[in-house]
């Protein structure tokens, strides 16, 4: 059913609606529709076994139109099943020369001296032609110097494994640095090939703890970003796609590593996915895998799950939501419940229910002390509880993408937030006091409201922000975030109550030295002119 929704998910918006109300012979007849009408090529690529492809076959129905499905597997016997009629197309390992481009190429195309020819035969011995292997393999040499190569590469030789292939998966992940180790594995807690944002997955690490950083003297997420491009240089992480910038926008672990690497997760302690479509699929109470710190949920948490004594005896301390059918999720209210009610989940330091359709949120939702990170984004919620500003530790809030309004002022009782993500939302009450640790406060609405009201004024730290407000307010706007030093990202509009553009004042912003991508919807009524100097990038809307 998953595969048939990601299919889906890539035909023109147009012909798609509630899909995740949809059974799955509702989602294959639509898939069956579409696909008789249009030519097409699909690409299905690492499938592990026969049974997910003849649960397909019917949508993918042969139109006698030039239509074709690419299908790819790492297991000759799948591909046989597959298709008995036809000889599969087994790919030929890298020629030696091939692999030597591939292996300079991820090094990092540095000008090595030709000492480095001493060690290709090594390499290549090693590596037998395997493309990934190739590039793990680069990947850790690439962090070190020439010299270390030999010692290196000596291990990677003798290495443990099954195939060349593993010997080489385990090996660079044995080199990784001790504080980069749950921060790959923490990927696994994602579906396969799942595309993660950049921004929620370094906050998630933050939130953890998973990151080491001085206080006072390096700031949290640029270490965060430190630690992401050391995996990615490593190719244990792969940007998936990039912004406009070239800055990274989503990532996710390559798909043989995820394979590789979640039953690992999962049999030394460190996460648990949960599959359990229903209540007679839940796992045992008994199974120790439920002693766990770390819970990705993929199918909705069941009653019986919830209610099973195994749940207060966890020491969990992330839980995260996949389940985006738009259906009631009232289990989530009751497993909140369970967690506010138990002192076995004082340690909870991650609720991530993006995407999660209208999850009920419980009005004690504060007693869970140890919260660090809220995740809400696309759950289209109306209301949040105010007892949200009870959580002391909590750090990260994204709001973004509901149907809320409006904020309680008491987030402002949250002393180490750092990231506010609204949808336009007002805020209630002003803070009484500076606000030292805010980073982010995206899409604050303002209105015809002096920004001061809403403690613009206070938020010195910020380094990125986002504004709506009103031509009434756009000059006092103006000179608040001329006075924000540290402020880096701004997205500013000014429109009436229809939503129509109306004046925006940019000249007290003309001198800022730090803002250097800037989005703006409204009319410029003082000249382009007087844009801030240091502007990388600009969006007009």
């Amino acid at each position: 059913m998953d595969l048939l929704l990601i299919i889906l998910k890539q035909i023109p918006r147009c012909v798609l609606k509630d899909l995740e109300l949809m059974s799955e012979k509702e989602l294959s007849d639509m898939l069956f529709k579409y696909l008789m009408e249009h030519r097409f090529l699909i690409v299905l690529d690492d499938f592990q076994t026969a049974d997910v492809w003849v649960k397909l076959i019917r949508p993918f129905a042969d139109a006698v139109n030039g239509s074709r499905v690419i299908l790819t597997t790492r297991d000759l016997n799948v591909a046989k099943q597959a298709d008995p009629w036809s000889s599969p197309l087994q790919l030929r390992p890298l020629a030696d020369e091939e692999s030597w481009s591939l292996f300079l190429k991820k090094v990092g195309g540095q000008e090595y001296n030709t000492d480095i020819n001493n060690s290709k035969a090594d390499i290549l011995r090693i590596c037998h032609g395997l493309p990934l292997a190739i590039v793990l393999l680069g990947g850790v040499l690439s962090t070190l110097e020439l010299r270390e190569w030999s010692r290196v590469i000596d291990l990677a030789h003798h290495s443990v494994g099954e195939s060349p292939l593993s010997k080489i998966v385990n090996f660079s992940y044995h080199q990784l640095p001790s504080v980069l180790k749950p921060c790959f594995l923490y990927l696994a807690l994602f579906p396969k090939a799942y595309e993660i944002r950049r921004r929620r997955l370094l906050q998630l690490w933050l939130a953890e703890g998973f990151v080491q950083f001085l206080p006072d003297v390096s700031i949290p997420e640029d270490e965060a970003k430190i630690y992401l491009e050391e995996l990615v240089c490593r190719n244990m992480i792969e940007i998936a796609r990039w912004k406009s910038d070239r800055s990274p926008k989503t990532c996710r672990m390559p798909s043989f590593l995820y394979d590789h690497f979640l039953p690992k997760a999962m049999n030394i302690g460190f996460l648990h996915v949960h599959h359990c479509k229903s209540d007679s699929d839940c796992t045992s109470t008994d199974s120790p895998e439920f002693h766990i710190p770390r819970l990705a949920d993929q199918f909705g948490v069941k009653s019986n799950c919830i209610s099973n004594s195994h749940i207060g005896k966890r020491k969990l301390r992330s839980y995260i939501s996949f389940n985006s059918q738009k259906r009631s999720n009232s289990e989530i209210r009751m497993f909140l419940k369970t967690m506010i009610n138990r002192s076995g989940f004082v340690l909870l330091k991650v609720l991530d229910l993006e995407g999660v359709y209208r999850p009920l949120l419980p009005s004690k939702l504060g007693k869970l002390q140890n919260l660090r990170y809220i995740g809400l984004r696309w759950t289209g919620l109306d209301s949040c509880p105010a007892s949200i500003g009870d959580l002391p530790c909590l750090e990260t809030l994204d709001l973004k993408y509901t149907n809320i309004t409006t904020l309680p002022g008491s987030i402002w009782k949250a002393k180490k937030l750092r990231h506010l993500y609204m949808n336009e939302m007002s805020i209630q009450k002003p803070p009484k006091v500076f606000s030292p640790n805010l980073q982010t406060v995206m899409e604050l609405h303002i209105g015809a409201n002096s920004p001061k009201t809403f403690g613009l004024n206070k938020f010195t730290s910020l380094r990125k922000l986002g504004l709506t407000c009103h031509s009434k307010s756009a000059a006092e706007t103006a000179e608040c975030i001329s006075e924000l030093g540290n402020l880096q990202t701004l997205r500013l509009k000014s429109r009436d109550p229809f939503g129509q553009p109306v004046d925006l004042v940019l000249a007290p912003m003309k001198e800022h030295r730090s803002l250097s991508n800037l989005y703006l919807f409204g009319v410029i009524s003082d000249g382009i002119d007087n844009l801030p100097r240091n502007l990388t990038t600009l969006t007009l809307s």
